[in-house]
């Protein structure tokens, strides 16, 4: 372990080494291998919901899937509002930041850090400030590839 002294500077490689001698190396493909296998879960879970709305409730396709892609949302904001989503994403990794439940937990983080501020200029202003990227490249893209769609068929 490296010793450092209140006041000392050190060099990137004292650094380098410091964290190595902190944090544990992690298996990269023990993590794609369980970021694969929970997101095949959750894919599955959300095929399994949205013929469940479809068959039960009697309603298109179309609408099955935007139900289900909401409740994945609600779910992934009531788990991050009771701080159960971060431990979760831990062990689950990158399974769960793709789908909709990602996206609703930058949204409500970006919410709860700024809640102090008000909701106007605190939570109003803040929702989007992660999530808007993700907005504005999804709907350009949309309209790029539509565009060239239209244009080869």
């Amino acid at each position: 372990m490296v010793k450092i002294s209140v006041g000392d500077k050190m060099n990137n490689k004292e650094y380098d080494k410091l964290v190595s001698s902190v944090i544990g190396k992690e298996s990269v493909f023990k993590n794609v291998m369980i970021a694969f296998l929970s997101g095949g879960v959750v894919g599955v879970i959300a095929e399994a919901m949205c013929e469940f709305y479809f068959k039960v409730f009697n309603i298109t396709l179309s609408d099955a899937s935007f139900y289900t892609f909401s409740t994945f949302i609600v779910i992934g904001s009531v788990l991050t509002g009771f701080g159960v989503f971060d431990k979760v994403l831990s062990i689950f990794k990158c399974g769960l930041i793709v789908p909709a439940t990602g996206f609703a937990n930058t949204m409500t983080s970006s919410a709860m850090d700024a809640k102090s501020e008000g909701f106007i200029k605190g939570i109003g202003a803040s929702i989007f400030k992660l999530t808007g990227s993700i907005i504005l490249y999804g709907v350009l893209f949309g309209i790029i590839f539509g565009f060239v769609r239209s244009v080869i068929l």
